[in-house]
């Protein structure tokens, strides 16, 4: 079965070492560097330790050496990441700095780059602390590149980045926990949010540093593991923890109606929140006072507006989170009851966007 390609983002940190031409086998003009030997490379960069990428090209049909050289750079790294993923295509942009000796007919050139490249690959292959050389043989023509990295220290930037992830996720924990226990039900829950993002940010992390270190990655997958179970449970109890009590009265046209605090009670519970049905149960109580306070006539059609007092009650402080007082959107119909109670409704739909926008009872 063939695999998704994704476009993923990549870094690679490079770092330049020197490397000698004194000790290298003999080119066509001189003595090219020992690493261009396949024997060399594996017996200095064991596979056990190592990922390894190397490439040669020749500058021909009146290419640029600087293109050439590119080329080569990039499919050495590629190779390396080879060995941590598969079926890589790269596309690079790349600044350049380096320090380049002459020696006769051939040229050695250390290169430092700094990488911002897009992966084209199956899996989210992101390469760190790769140290990169090139050299160009001036009497063959030809650039050679070598890309390595220690599979120990690919390891560790991996462990690093799973635990600063792991910890931006245990932070959000706790910040959801300080915020529910301050009865701020909106912002725990987007903590709470933040917190599996981070978490969810580990996953490819994970899967490369079990590829690289498998025994490193445990330790880490079940501090994830750990973490990922403790937010699911609080997250349940989260959900459960806001129960509010609706009470009050509205009076439309002098007699007793039963409309906005039915629709805040729907509104409530669609929004996670449990109602209470008795004050006595209740984290929140919500007392609602809604009358009819203006009424007009245009020919046979009837305008009225409701006037709303509420006010938001925790009652573990026994404090007001909010007191709520205004007038609202008038409403109109060819009857002046009709007209009244579409008021009403429009009550219940403003009351309910004050509670949203202006107290955290509820998602």
């Amino acid at each position: 079965m063939k695999k998704t390609i994704m476009v993923l983002a990549a870094v690679f940190a490079v770092a330049a070492l020197p490397q000698g031409v004194a000790s290298g086998q003999p080119g066509q003009g001189g003595m090219l560097p020992p690493w261009v030997n396949d024997n060399w490379r594996d017996a200095q960069y064991p596979p056990s330790e190592w990922y390894v990428g190397y490439a040669v090209d020749a500058v021909t049909g009146g290419a640029k050496l600087a293109d050439v050289q590119r080329r080569v750079e990039k499919q050495a790294q590629l190779k390396l990441a080879e060995g941590v993923s598969v079926k890589i295509k790269s596309v690079s942009s790349t600044h350049t700095s380096s320090v380049r000796t002459t020696d006769g007919k051939n040229a050695n050139e250390t290169v430092k780059k700094d990488y911002g490249q897009q992966i084209l690959a199956s899996t989210d292959a992101e390469v760190a602390k790769v140290e990169l050389t090139t050299f160009y043989d001036q009497t063959n023509n030809k650039v050679y590149a070598l890309a390595k990295v220690k599979k120990a220290d690919l390891a560790a930037y991996y462990a690093s980045r799973i635990d600063y992830y792991q910890q931006n996720a245990d932070n959000d924990l706790k910040l959801a926990k300080q915020f529910a226990e301050s009865d701020k039900k909106r912002s725990a829950i987007e903590k709470i949010a933040d917190a599996k993002k981070n978490l969810g940010e580990c996953d490819k992390y994970s899967e490369l540093l079990s590829a690289v270190d498998g025994n490193a990655s445990k330790r880490l997958v079940d501090k994830g593991a750990a973490l990922q179970s403790e937010i699911a449970a609080f997250e349940t109890r989260l959900q459960e923890s806001a129960r509010i009590f609706v009470g009050g009265r509205e009076i439309l046209g002098g007699k007793d109606v039963d409309i906005v605090i039915p629709s805040i009670q729907s509104l409530l519970s669609e929004s996670g929140c449990k109602v209470a049905d008795r004050r006595e149960e209740s984290n929140f109580i919500l007392t609602v006072d809604v009358r009819d306070c203006m009424q007009t006539a245009s020919g046979s059609f009837f305008y009225v507006s409701a006037c709303v007092k509420a006010n938001v009650e925790n009652v573990k402080t026994g404090k007001s989170d909010a007191k709520l007082n205004f007038t609202a959107p008038k409403a109109g119909w060819t009857n002046a009851e009709r007209a009244g109670q579409k008021a009403f409704e429009e009550a219940a739909t403003a009351l309910w966007n004050e509670i949203r926008d202006k107290t955290e009872i509820c998602k």
